[in-house]
């Protein structure tokens, strides 16, 4: 049980992480297109 719940949470974070990766790729133009606003 104590195995799943962190193989679950290694998951998100590396989920998390690979969205995070996706959006830095992204130019800053297509994300204001998207309305998302990119705070530095």
């Amino acid at each position: 049980m104590f195995v799943l719940v962190v193989s679950i949470s290694l998951l998100l974070l590396l989920a998390l992480s690979g969205t995070d990766l996706l959006v830095s790729n992204i130019n800053s133009d297509e994300l204001s297109n998207m309305g998302v606003k990119r705070e530095s």
